[in-house]
């Protein structure tokens, strides 16, 4: 029987905007969606699984490094497109399942990520009468699809999505995890306040994949400044290390990177099988991406080390840590918002993107 999900209310959020990133056209949104995809077409997979897969096996090869595979698209508001992309997971676990990397550590393997709001007609925060109905709906495909990929011995990534989702996300996440799926793992943004509870909902049976948040939220509910919410990235993965969970660290910033291994993962001595590093595919990365894989980059800071501290790194830098390129695919049309919206979120990408497409370092 399955458990009960507490469904959210929709009253704390009264006093905030009812859209993220409702602040106005910029530049980014005047630009034609073909050249969106061209400037951005180096941070996507393809446009099927078997070109994602393709991908993250020439990844693995190439540079040890492994991946999590997402289907672009989200905001579903009938029942035949939550179907629709209920399916299309289905095909892509199975070929993930078929197709898995050849990798001897679990945490080496591909895994899956999708969205809440693929598998549901409304936002939560919506009044409509139908809302508890339609949310139980949504919870039953998501469900569906989790127990699929854990037959399959696939790990799966509920992902977060703007504040409007963050109670039903967690709620969904944490009564999965009870009724005995440990292939699931979720996602905490580190710019909302409500972050700091939500942490304490976390244990040793929880994986969390760490990120600023790409959603430009209001500043009521979330911290406005990048370099703050980079800080406090760092504190929130040191408690959720202290708390146990396996930490996914997903930024490229390599002070960020920096900062994590010398306040959480060496202090705390976590091991290669409780920690790993997340990017985006196409944002040039890959000196540091290589020292993680490898080990050097422990190798590195273990000079002026001594006793445990030195035997720590040493066996880091003999095993190094898994390094997981994001490889989102889907067609023009879901594409095209999705690199719209990571464009607007750095626009540094444009030129990261031009210079991969003409071969430029």
């Amino acid at each position: 029987m399955p458990v009960q999900l507490q469904l959210p209310g929709n009253t704390e959020q009264k006093n905030v905007a009812p859209t993220a990133g409702s602040s106005g056209r910029s530049l980014i949104d005047k630009i034609p969606v073909k050249l969106v995809l061209w400037l951005a077409s180096p941070y996507l997979a393809g446009q099927t699984y078997d070109s994602a897969i393709d991908k993250a096996h020439e990844l693995y090869k190439k540079n040890r490094f492994t991946g999590t595979i997402d289907i672009l698209g989200e905001d579903c508001t009938n029942d035949d497109d939550c179907v629709h992309f209920l399916n299309a997971y289905k095909a892509t676990i199975d070929a993930v399942a078929a197709r898995q990397l050849p990798a001897a550590r679990d945490t080496d393997k591909l895994t899956v990520s999708f969205k809440p709001s693929m598998f549901s007609v409304i936002v939560p925060t919506d009044s409509r009468p139908d809302r508890i109905k339609l949310l139980a709906e949504a919870y039953d495909r998501i469900q569906e699809v989790v127990a699929y990929a854990k037959a399959r011995d696939v790990r799966m990534t509920l992902e977060a999505e703007d504040h409007r989702w963050a109670d039903f996300h967690l709620d969904t996440y944490f009564s999965l995890l009870k009724a005995g799926y440990s292939n699931l793992g979720t996602v905490l943004q580190a710019r909302l306040f409500r972050t700091k509870d939500d942490i304490k909902r976390f244990d040793e049976s929880t994986r969390v994949r760490m990120v600023i948040g790409i959603y430009n939220e209001p500043a009521s509910i979330a911290l406005t400044e990048k370099p703050k919410m980079k800080e406090i990235l760092v504190e929130y993965a040191a408690e959720l290390a202290a708390r146990g969970s396996y930490i996914e660290l997903a930024t490229h910033d390599s002070d960020c990177v920096d900062n994590f291994m010398q306040k959480v993962a060496i202090p705390q001595r976590l091991p290669a099988n409780r920690f790993e590093t997340q990017f985006l595919l196409g944002v040039p990365r890959d000196d540091l991406q290589q020292a993680l894989v490898s080990g050097k980059y422990f190798a590195g800071v273990a000079d002026n080390a001594s006793g445990k501290t030195l035997e720590y790194l040493s066996d880091m830098a003999r095993t190094g840590v898994p390094v997981r390129m994001y490889l989102p695919y889907g067609k023009d049309a879901v594409a095209g918002p999705y690199c719209r919206r990571r464009l607007k979120a750095n626009p540094n990408m444009m030129a990261y993107g031009i210079k991969n497409l003409l071969h430029l370092k």
